[in-house]
């Protein structure tokens, strides 16, 4: 589709809405301290992913504000993804070696 100038319109670019809201849900499951980084990033990843969808609306004016946002919460959308990983596998590992050693002291009784 061609504007008024005879310029294609340029995509407008993803907002990741769904994406960080997701990583702020599993960030709040995932409480304690491992999750209080992801946390924040997702927080600031949803008032990211809010700026591309307000700059979107604006038009082609605010383009370049709505591309800086939407790298923004992407990389911050990864960043808290790795983190909540890491932090399950983690805490699966610790309490699988724990727990199990915790059940045979018990079992020992």
């Amino acid at each position: 589709m061609d504007n008024f100038n005879g310029n294609a319109f340029p995509q407008q670019p993803k907002d990741y809405k769904t994406w960080s809201i997701v990583n702020l849900i599993l960030s709040i499951i995932c409480c304690g301290c491992p999750g209080i980084v992801p946390l924040i990033l997702s927080i600031i990843a949803v008032v990211k992913s809010n700026e591309v969808a307000r700059n979107n609306s604006i038009g082609e004016s605010a383009l370049p504000a709505a591309m800086n946002a939407s790298q923004t919460a992407k990389t911050l959308n990864i960043i808290s993804t790795v983190w909540i990983i890491a932090s399950l596998i983690i805490e699966i590992i610790y309490f699988s070696i724990f727990g199990v050693a915790q059940i045979m002291a018990l079992m020992n009784m």
